[in-house]
């Protein structure tokens, strides 16, 4: 018999976080978050819950036992900038049971009917510009930094619990040891070096307020074709850095400007993942500093290359392919892998340059819908 039950305290939230450790930890690919990574979103003074709208988690039991979770999410800025009624599901996890991933999805449901809400779209934990997506291929390789994991059942899962699969997300890799820069990429950069009025620069991380305007400026206009899109505040913005400021390399985060003007965003962060999955044996109490000792202790060999965003007005002046040439010339140096993604799968444009840096897909993750 599966029971539910709705997280309100502390420790509820706690297990609501345990969940996926419970379920797949045994997994190797599995890698254990940053303890209360998961928990700080459910709680009411999260900044989604301030700013965006409200997440309603709940946890299914079977016995005692963890083997499920659900949270539904209300996020009023999706639907003032859509001027529609979509409720969203977000973070599921859950055995591999019918019944209960039936249960988990009609609760969520549920909840989003009652609020008035025509559709239920997801996985979003609990935005878009968060993790989302379910992993439909690539199990057998540990998550990088910001993207999901979850056994090969999911899928199957989600669409017999009568959950529809709409879109995929692609991932691809990029052998940073054993690739070369195209020349064509590699001649793009030296004519925007010589010739363009454009520059380039690294972050300032001193100047930490002023660089994340220039950030959600360039994000909120290059980003807006993807499905779902919805602006970035910059509470959002501030609350990712203070996560990332501790492991964002300056040097890997690129600027373009013209003439004062802003022109684009290139993005990429070391795959602090690498560390994360050592602590899979540490007591839950003690992770906090082992991953601390670790950052002091190892190098980070792999990264996420996440944004390559070039303002609507600088599209098609080249900028695009010198953020690349830069990127991966400077990735080389520092890391022996990286992961391009996630990317569309209608984003031609960038599933092809994917393909120019000799990257190549092997990861995608689905999308989900359900009329209400």
């Amino acid at each position: 018999m599966v029971s539910l039950s709705i997280c309100q305290t502390a420790r509820d939230r706690q297990a609501f976080e345990d969940v996926a450790e419970t379920l797949h930890g045994h997994d190797a690919a599995f890698i254990p978050p940053f303890p209360g990574s998961i928990a700080k979103f459910l709680s009411p003074k999260s900044v989604f819950n301030q700013r965006h709208g409200e997440i309603i988690a709940f946890v299914a039991r079977r016995d005692g036992k963890l083997i499920g979770r659900i949270a539904a999410v209300i996020n009023r800025s999706h639907n003032e900038f859509y001027k529609d009624k979509t409720g969203f599901f977000g973070f599921f996890e859950c055995e591999n049971d019918v019944h209960t991933a039936r249960a988990l999805f009609e609760k969520a449901a549920e909840i989003l009917r009652g609020r008035g809400f025509t559709s239920m779209r997801g996985p979003y934990n609990p935005s878009i510009n968060d993790e989302c997506g379910v992993l439909l291929h690539g199990f057998e390789k540990p998550p990088y930094i910001g993207l999901t994991w979850n056994p090969s059942y999911y899928d199957q899962l989600i669409k017999d619990a009568g959950v529809e699969r709409v879109r995929k997300l692609l991932g691809y890799n990029l052998p940073l040891s054993t690739l070369e820069v195209p020349d064509r990429i590699k001649a793009i950069a030296d004519r925007q070096a010589k010739r363009s009025s454009l520059r380039l620069r690294p972050m300032d991380l001193k100047e930490l307020p002023k660089e994340l305007e220039i950030i959600q400026e360039v994000y909120n206009s290059t980003l807006e074709r993807n499905w779902g899109f919805f602006p970035i505040s910059m509470d959002d913005l501030l609350h990712a850095a203070n996560d990332l400021k501790a492991i964002a390399d300056p040097r890997m985060i690129l600027i373009a400007e013209c003439k004062g003007e802003r022109a684009g965003v290139a993005m990429t962060l070391p795959n602090i993942n690498e560390l994360l999955i050592l602590t899979k044996k540490t007591p839950k109490w003690l992770r906090p500093l082992h991953v601390l000792w670790l950052m002091k202790t190892r190098r980070i060999k792999t990264c996420r290359q996440i944004v390559y965003g070039v303002s609507p007005r600088f599209r098609d002046r080249g900028l695009h392919g010198w953020f690349m040439y830069e990127q991966l010339s400077k990735a080389k140096t520092y890391y022996d892998d990286a992961e391009l993604g996630w990317i569309e799968e209608n984003n031609f444009e960038m599933l092809k340059a994917s393909s120019i840096v000799q990257g190549y897909p092997y990861r995608s993750w689905g999308l989900y819908s359900r009329d209400l």
